[in-house]
């Protein structure tokens, strides 16, 4: 029989392992959310469907942090594998699901240098977002594709996503996220004013 402490303690650190990767994702934090993500991952069928499919779009969509850093073969397949296994939970609740694949495949397509697939996928994963009324992920569509923009050289449309991306953050209530995107609105005021 398993000792209620050992399991007691594997719970919580479980549960740590969880909540500092989407706080590092959050946070800005690449490699330190990857490293949280890998611990969770082993964990997938013992902490619950739920966790670990959450886990999976987190480090998906910070494997593409990672890969325009280090654009390796397991970098690569993180992200894929994020895709299916979120497809196939989108069969089960696209509500829930569906803007994050969307949102995914977006990120897939502009680091793949398909822009025009890019910019509809965002569209997509922010109108998604927007009707299962996920303020949260709404604004990081926004951000997401705001980045998108700006690597296409579009500062115009850039600028319009990051507005759109602090308004979600600001009707969420992350101050440190509304604080984050005036200071890349700050970098295009700046850049326009050297412009001229």
């Amino acid at each position: 029989m398993e000792n209620p402490t050992t399991t007691n303690i594997a719970n919580i650190s479980e549960a740590a392992a969880f909540h500092k990767s989407i706080q590092s994702f959050w946070l800005g934090h690449a490699e330190r959310c990857h490293h949280y993500t890998e611990k969770m991952l082993p964990l997938k069928n013992e902490t619950g469907w739920l966790k670990g499919v959450i886990v999976l779009f987190y480090h998906g969509l910070n494997s593409f942090k990672l890969l325009k850093k280090s654009n390796t073969n397991r970098n690569r397949k993180i992200s894929k594998n994020a895709i299916t296994v979120l497809e196939a939970a989108a069969e089960h609740s696209k509500w829930n699901y569906q803007n994050k694949v969307q949102l995914l495949e977006a990120e897939l397509l502009s680091f793949e240098g398909r822009k025009q697939q890019a910019q509809n996928s965002y569209t997509a994963a922010i109108e998604a977002s927007r009707a299962s009324k996920f303020i949260h992920e709404q604004g990081l569509a926004c951000e997401l594709a705001a980045f998108h923009y700006e690597t296409c050289g579009n500062a115009c449309k850039a600028c319009d996503f990051f507005n759109q991306a602090k308004s979600c953050y600001n009707q969420w209530g992350s101050k440190m996220k509304v604080e984050f995107i005036d200071r890349q609105l700050a970098r295009f005021q700046i850049s326009s004013k050297s412009d001229s």
